[in-house]
């Protein structure tokens, strides 16, 4: 627990930096620049202090993966962050020191520090011991281990095919590994995205101050279950936890921004940008792009030449955030969307074997459709395997799942609606009374035209995860999302109905509601812990798994490879699934050089 502290105080020194230098200088650039007040027109002062930890956070891992494709992630890069950091912290040395001034009275307001401090012990207590994910084990490790070693081999996917699931927080748990230090590489990202996510989720207790729900409270009551359930596991550095912390954290800031009337389209753009950085982390967060429309919108709408310059400039940090990721991909497998064989531009010597990649993504597919035996259920008909799927799942995720198809059904209606309205504004034969579809009477909720936007984005995102590997763990954040925001609208437009009097008894049932639930999940973790808890773990963090080891040689190169089963750890390294002997050969003369198929 000490070792994760430790390492999270410099990830968000470092984060905080680089992320306050890049967005003071982004305020600078044409077209992003200024914002509309009652003065006038003035510089934009980012509202939310914590953008710059999640900007630092995004250009952090970008610059990881930068580092990666020439050398080693480890000391040196480390010391050229430092470096940049503290050209920052010079630069901006006032400005800095007034904004922590207004952050420490910001936090220290009411009690805040201690509810903030309570948080970041528990989940660096959480973060530094659990259940191990399972992949962790069988790949992850071995995939830090190798940008730590080497940054980034040629056709590493030949040597074990999981090696080619590339994802950005690899990159980033590589930079902040402290393996340079000669004791473990730790493992602590994934639970300092869940931090994040758990200090977003303490403003759950406005509802009570306030006395009413806006559509946040419903994404942050499904966040706050979701760090519940993964609050043994985050210890493990999978991209499944990376990717939900970021889902959910554009979404609640999203809802965020609107009900506090934020007008300028700047941090729209930069949460698109996230959206984006999402991707990297997991492709399954494709139809997050989606949510570039409602920046698009605002950009064109009453376009002006600064606000295209924005535009360019936005299109110009989605490639910056975008590039790195995919020549990684063609690097470590030749094709740039691996598993995905559509897209075959390059044809490299250390090209994953296109059998082979259209193998892995029916076993991907199959897998999560509920079924082990690739061969014997890769091609079973929708009729078939949907049934089975729903019938593998259990408890609060199938009733998720069936909220999840009442919520589209929702969702058609008001699209439904939408279309008619907008269609009725132009037209005197269509009138829908005297609603109007564009205005707002309660800030509670989004207006219905981004309202629709960010529910297709998370309909296509449960509609994406759904028709490729609908494995619950893969898809948690679009399986809870989803209903969250569409049928918690619902929910706040019938309570903005209520007398204040029914308003006053629900708010007090549900307060309390909440409070016993939280206190019954706090009594379950710690009941459920104590059988894991050991002293060490106050001061370090447990480390990778270890398994019994063969060995092969490669053109004089030993490769290890586990005894029994199919996971190796950390240790030994490198490593592959099985004995390679006549299927993989070096490019060279050491696997620095790379992999490549004797197919």
């Amino acid at each position: 627990m000490l070792a994760v502290t430790l390492i999270w105080l410099y990830v968000i020194i470092t984060t905080y930096l680089v992320g306050y230098g890049f967005l003071m200088s982004l305020v600078n650039w044409p077209g992003m620049h200024r914002k509309k007040s009652s003065k006038g027109i003035k510089r934009y002062d980012f509202r939310f202090k914590e953008s710059y930890i999640i900007t630092g956070i995004v250009l952090v891992t970008v610059y990881a993966q930068i580092v990666s494709l020439f050398s080693k992630v480890a000391l040196g890069a480390n010391i050229v962050l430092i470096s940049v950091c503290l050209l920052i912290a010079v630069y901006y040395r006032y400005e800095l020191m007034d904004d922590l001034m207004e952050m420490t009275q910001m936090i220290t307001a009411k009690g805040n520090i201690y509810i903030y401090l309570a948080v970041f012990l528990l989940m660096a207590y959480g973060t530094s011991h659990g259940l191990m994910h399972y992949d962790s084990d069988l790949y992850h490790a071995q995939a830090i281990h190798w940008i730590e070693e080497y940054g980034i081999v040629k056709g590493l996917g030949n040597l074990h095919v999981r090696l080619a699931y590339n994802s950005s927080a690899f990159a980033l748990s590589a930079l902040y590994s402290m393996s340079f230090l000669g004791g473990q590489s730790f493992h602590v990202m994934s639970g300092f995205f869940s931090l994040l996510l758990a200090w977003q989720c303490v403003d759950i207790r406005n509802v009570f101050r306030r006395g009413h729900f806006v559509i946040s409270d419903f994404a942050r009551l499904a966040a706050i279950y979701y760090l519940f359930t993964v609050f043994d596991e985050m210890v493990a550095p999978a991209s499944d936890y990376f990717l939900s912390a970021i889902v959910f954290y554009v979404i609640i800031h999203w809802l965020d921004m609107y009900v506090k009337h934020e007008r300028s389209y700047v941090p729209y753009i930069l949460l698109a940008l996230l959206g984006v950085f999402a991707i990297t982390i997991k492709l399954s967060a494709a139809p997050m792009v989606l949510l570039s429309i409602i920046p698009i919108y605002k950009l064109f709408h009453e376009r002006t030449p600064e606000k295209v310059k924005a535009l360019l400039i936005s299109i110009v940090l989605a490639l910056v955030i975008v590039l790195p990721f995919l020549i990684r991909n063609v690097v470590i497998s030749g094709w740039i969307l691996y598993p995905v064989t559509l897209l075959d531009f390059f044809g490299f010597k250390w090209e994953i074997p296109k059998g082979v990649a259209a193998f892995d993504a029916i076993q991907i597919k199959t897998f999560g459709r509920g079924y082990n035996d690739v061969a014997v259920y890769m091609d079973v008909s929708m009729g078939e395997w949907v049934p089975h799927w729903f019938e593998s799942i259990t408890g609060i995720s199938k009733i998720m799942v069936i909220l999840d198809m009442v919520s589209i059904v929702v969702f058609l209606v008001y699209l439904i609606y939408f279309l008619v309205a907008v269609a009725g504004q132009k037209s005197s034969k269509i009138k829908l009374g005297n609603s109007k579809v564009f205005e707002l009477s309660h800030r509670s909720m989004l207006n219905t035209a981004d309202f629709i936007t960010i529910s297709a984005t998370l309909v296509g995102c449960l509609g994406f995860w759904f028709f490729s590997a609908p494995l619950i763990r893969y898809g948690v954040v679009y399986v809870w999302l989803v209903p969250a925001v569409i049928l918690g609208r619902l929910v706040i437009l019938g309570f903005n109905k209520l007398e204040e009097a029914p308003k006053s008894i629900i708010m007090k049932a549900v307060t309390a509601i909440l409070l016993l639930w939280l206190a019954y999940k706090a009594i379950f973790l710690v009941v459920d812990d104590s059988g894991r808890y050991n002293p060490v773990y106050l001061v370090k963090q447990q480390d990778y798994g270890e398994y019994e080891t063969k060995e092969f040689e490669l053109n004089g190169v030993k490769i290890y490879y586990p005894a029994t089963g199919d996971q190796v750890g950390y240790y030994p390294f490198p490593a592959a699934t099985h004995d390679l002997t006549g299927e993989v050969e070096l490019m060279g003369n050491d696997v620095k050089d790379g992999f490549k198929s004797v197919q």
